[in-house]
């Protein structure tokens, strides 16, 4: 990574429908994918740490945002995972994490454009807007961090389906 300040996107990705039939098995119910120069050179691949697992540990100078959403296999379209909630835990809880992070907080970003095929309009491709949402934070102490993400599923109607799901993955702020 450079040294100047970046903004490093971590995608959720959920099997729904085998969450929801194993709601207990959050790790087999999730990939998270960032680029790979974000990923840490120490992460063994036996986690899935290096390899969009469900263990994904990233690397972040103090400065760079880090940018968290989340989505289903079927692309929001079935079932739809939205983040409510990312949190720093505990540093002394299962090891020594001393790096930080500041408090994530969700933003809306109208407008945005999702395109599709449409053969009656100009090249074929029309857009619809949707707003989106997705958490950011800023990497701050140096140290390794870990931390909670919470989401939910959603029907089409935006019904809950089952419990908030908690995962909890680590940084490396260098």
């Amino acid at each position: 990574m450079s040294g100047t300040t970046q903004t490093i996107d971590v995608l959720i990705t959920v099997d729904a429908d085998y969450l929801l039939s194993k709601p207990q098995d959050v790790a087999g119910s999730i990939a998270m994918v960032t680029r790979r120069d974000a990923i840490d050179s120490q992460a063994s691949n036996d986690r899935g740490e290096r390899d969009g697992g469900a263990e994904l540990w990233i690397d972040a100078n103090p400065g760079d945002n880090i940018r968290w959403r989340a989505t289903t296999l079927s692309r929001n379209f079935d079932r739809i995972a939205l983040i409510t909630r990312v949190v720093q835990g505990d540093p002394h809880q299962g090891g020594n994490y001393p790096g930080s992070m500041s408090t994530p907080i969700s933003y809306n970003v109208p407008n945005i454009p999702v395109p599709y095929l449409d053969k009656s309009a100009a090249h074929g491709i029309s857009k619809t807007d949707v707003t989106y949402t997705f958490w950011q934070a800023v990497a701050e102490a140096p140290g390794k961090l870990w931390y909670k993400v919470g989401f939910v599923l959603l029907d089409r109607n935006l019904n809950q389906i089952g419990p908030e799901y908690i995962w909890d993955p680590y940084i490396t702020v260098r």
